[in-house]
């Protein structure tokens, strides 16, 4: 255990800060190369960011684990009212739109969510209780499907990555690799006869039946449901795949499955994608400099201000400019493991593995998505990405858990 010392500002872990800041630093130096004029609105987020920052440490420890089911409430409550009251913007009703101010409630809830499951694990184990399981996987389904059907898929993908904590305190694999199995079967049953997937499945459950030593009437009726599981599964994926994604949606499922360079794809569906790869690629092992990356200033891809900030990173900076930044986010979410294995308080632990594995999951998926090996689906770059919602629910959800770190549970400050 690191001894602390009583002085707030001395138990801040200050190396996960100048990490925060240097990101926040790196990220509207690039956004300059996009664009100046959304790089000095950015800067007027990240002034506000340091605003919420002091707020977030007006408020004791014991606050955020208290108060966490009526914000948690409060944000379902927004994103509700966002069906009724939001603004349409890119094909999803994900904003409240306050004159020149937009505001993404699905930002807000991966910090209620992540305050909300710390509360409740820190309350019951789910090894020993497991109606616990039951109460997180009802938190965590709540607004991911109220994110599902704004429409913005990406953002409820997020929410995935609570499945990492709740392996952190006792989840059984066996249960993720369900999950993951799941997955594989949604993607495959896209591409593959739904017959040969279950006849495939089939023969699969009968191998792992005859090679297990000692066999059971258990054992079969397992098997059975989950192949009846499994099977149903592979049948209506494809059904929900084209009734409840939209076509701009499925158009950047289906171009990971193409050639984005091909002309039938290129000049539509695969634009993106292919100026995405050639940004990158162009910047080869030194990049082309600051500010002169010929697609970037060219504007070539459409949101590179936003989703696919990361090929300005690529142009300009190259292969060890984008390794090095790597390295910076693997440190920075290390970090956050490192001071979440410390905390005195489950609620700390618990909700500071929630934050490294949100930030895990948004950096996975974004340079999966800009490099094609992840369809495009909204997933900001963070600290990089231009808005103001991504960047205060980004820094808030950090300095909460650097206030839990920096702060024992019983102090009155």
């Amino acid at each position: 255990m690191i001894k602390r010392n009583k002085t707030l500002l001395v138990n801040i872990d200050w190396w996960i800060v100048i990490i925060y800041i240097f990101m926040i630093f790196f990220g509207y130096m690039n956004l300059c190369s996009v664009s100046y004029e959304k790089a000095e609105k950015q800067f007027i987020w990240i002034i506000l960011s340091i605003i919420f920052i002091f707020i977030v440490f007006l408020f004791k420890p014991i606050h955020y684990k208290y108060f966490s089911p009526l914000f948690f409430l409060f944000t379902l409550f927004l994103l509700i009212g966002v069906f009724f009251f939001g603004k349409n913007i890119n094909g999803s009703k994900s904003w409240y739109v306050f004159g020149p101010i937009s505001f993404q409630p699905s930002e807000l809830s991966k910090i209620s969510t992540s305050l909300m499951i710390a509360r409740i694990m820190s309350q019951e184990n789910i090894q020993k209780n497991k109606n616990t399981l039951l109460y997180i996987s009802i938190i965590v389904i709540l607004p991911t499907l109220f994110i599902f059907f704004q429409p913005d898929p990406g953002t409820s993908i997020v929410f995935s990555s609570f499945i990492l904590t709740l392996y952190r305190e006792g989840l059984s694999v066996i249960f993720i690799f369900y999950l993951l199995f799941l997955v594989f079967l949604f993607v495959l049953s896209l591409n593959i006869s739904p017959w040969i997937l279950v006849f495939l499945l089939f023969f699969i459950f009968i191998l792992i039946l005859f090679f297990k030593k000692k066999r059971t009437i258990n054992d079969l009726l397992f098997s059975i449901f989950f192949f009846i599981i499994f099977s149903t599964f592979i049948f209506v994926s494809p059904f929900f795949y084209k009734k409840l994604l939209k076509k701009h949606h499925r158009d950047r499922i289906n171009i990971l499955f193409k050639n984005e360079f091909d002309k039938k794809y290129r000049e539509n569906i695969g634009y993106n994608l292919l100026y995405s790869k050639t940004a990158i690629g162009s910047g080869k092992f030194f990049g082309k400099g600051y500010q002169k990356g010929t697609i970037t200033k060219g504007k070539f891809v459409p949101e590179q201000h936003t989703d696919y900030i990361f090929c300005t990173v690529g142009e300009e900076w190259g292969f060890i400019g984008s390794f090095i930044l790597i390295i910076f986010y693997l440190w920075f979410i290390s970090r956050i493991y490192f001071l979440s294995e410390r905390q005195k308080d489950i609620f700390g632990r618990i909700f500071g593995y929630s934050v490294g594995n949100i930030f895990f999951i948004h950096i996975i998926l974004n340079l999966g998505m800009v490099m094609g090996l992840f369809p495009t689906i909204g997933i900001v770059f963070p600290f990089f990405s231009y808005g103001g919602s991504s960047i205060w629910s980004f820094t808030v959800l950090l300095f909460i858990f650097i206030r839990l770190d920096s702060s024992d549970q019983t102090s009155l400050i």
